[in-house]
């Protein structure tokens, strides 16, 4: 794939005896499969399936919306890094005041929780249709498979990076599988896809857009990019870095490119054999059931191991994005290295979700995937409004501070994503 997003690049102009500058900018490669696991998490899946089985192919254009829109803001957030050899976290610290860089820190943090206590209920409920475990147990070994394979590549990125692709190749191939078995009509698709207004007019419909948006646009996705491409930049020389610019926006556009056809697959999937058979199926158990009735039981099965892949790729993302905040954020020498913090988020959110788990008795585990994706709308635009302001700085970027269209657009959809979350949160509170 790394030869694949070389070549994308435009470049001719690498030759064999720049050797030691193209093994540099190869580095600029495979970050962007970091971050698009973050966009095919439990959460991505709860929402794609309301949608697709409450309204068919209706919001399958807001899929491929919210997954264009996650793209320019991940390559932003890459020109950022590269710029300026930095993380968004780092530069948010330096460059802005301290009562801002706090609530981002703050903000940052809870997106973490969050995004670990989706994995973590999501890979128990994987289990759960799989094995039988009960959640209590499936949250636990979720948890201990997450700390294993973060350790056992801990000192090689690269190794993360293999084990992620791994993770994602078997989501999509299950999905490849679900769709042949699903037979969806491409007529009543491309219906689907021209009615997007007018299902849009249905208020419950419309707040399920906002669901898929604020599962698809996730805050720590943007800590992680910038701070994986900040640390293989920091020997580039400033010539290449042009070139390494675009490298790293190919590879976020075809990594997440995946990521969005998966998603779009998740929802083909619910409206071909889900659609019309009753309510809105809110539930992975409901949505499992039903596949099993319709599609039969091996669909099911793999079903849940796409599931629980799903789930185990993006709790070693939130992982590593909570180290880039740690290093971003936190004072010098407060002593929190990278695997106390790991340890430190795991036992909270493991505790935080056995104990919720306990308060409803285990019988709504979809409604913590539900409030971990509201965490995650409300901690969005911390993050976003300090990447659009750092990104327009030329003090901060140089000559390549965002600026014309690109600048009119980045602030116009911050500003819309910051009145969406406005609007889900007075909806929750009536």
């Amino acid at each position: 794939m790394t030869s694949f997003i070389l070549a994308l690049s435009g470049s001719n102009a690498v030759r064999p005896a720049q050797a030691s500058r193209m093994a540099g900018l190869r580095a600029m490669a495979g970050s962007g499969l970091l971050v698009a696991v973050g966009y095919i998490d439990p959460g991505n899946w709860a929402t794609d399936i309301a949608g697709g089985s409450g309204f068919g192919y209706g919001l399958l254009a807001v899929v491929f919306a919210a997954a264009l829109l996650g793209m320019g803001f991940q390559v932003l957030t890459a020109r950022l890094a590269l710029a300026t050899g930095q993380d968004l976290a780092t530069l948010t610290a330096r460059h802005l005041s301290r009562p801002v860089a706090r609530t981002a820190w703050i903000a940052g943090e809870a997106a973490i929780l969050a995004t670990a206590l989706a994995e973590l209920i999501g890979g128990a409920i994987a289990l759960r249709l799989l094995l039988g475990l009960p959640l209590m147990g499936g949250v636990a070994v979720t948890a201990l498979g997450t700390l294993a394979v973060f350790y056992a590549a801990r000192r090689n990125a690269g190794r993360h990076e293999q084990i992620i692709g791994v993770l994602l190749g078997i989501v999509a191939l299950a999905f490849v599988y679900l769709l042949i078995q699903a037979q969806p009509s491409g007529a009543t698709m491309a219906a689907g896809l021209a009615d997007t207004g007018r299902t849009l007019r249905d208020p419950q419909a419309f707040l399920v857009a906002l669901g898929i948006l604020g599962a698809t646009l996730m805050p720590h996705n943007l800590y992680l990019h910038s701070g994986a491409l900040a640390q293989r930049s920091r020997d580039l020389a400033p010539a290449d870095r042009p070139l390494a610019m675009r490298i790293a926006r190919n590879d976020t556009v075809v990594s997440l490119g995946i990521a969005m056809l998966i998603n779009a697959a998740i929802m083909i999937v619910a409206a071909a054999s889900l659609s019309g058979a009753g309510p809105v199926v809110a539930s992975l158990d409901d949505a499992h059931a039903a596949i099993a009735h319709t599609l039969g039981a091996g669909a099911a099965i793999i079903f849940a191991i796409a599931l629980y892949a799903a789930g185990q790729s993006s709790t070693i993302t939130g992982v590593m994005a909570g180290g880039v905040l740690s290093r971003g954020f936190q004072p010098a020498g407060s002593g929190w290295s990278e695997r106390r913090r790991a340890l430190a988020t795991r036992a909270v959110a493991g505790v935080a979700a056995l104990a919720l788990l306990t308060a409803t008795g285990g019988q709504d585990p979809d409604g913590l995937l539900v409030l971990s994706q509201v965490i995650l709308s409300l901690a969005l635009p911390f993050a976003l409004i300090p990447l659009v302001v750092l990104a327009r700085r030329r003090s901060v970027m140089g000559r390549h501070a965002l600026r014309g269209a690109w600048s009119v657009a980045a602030v116009a959809a911050t500003t819309g994503i910051v009145l969406l979350d406005g609007y889900l949160l007075a909806q929750m509170m009536m």
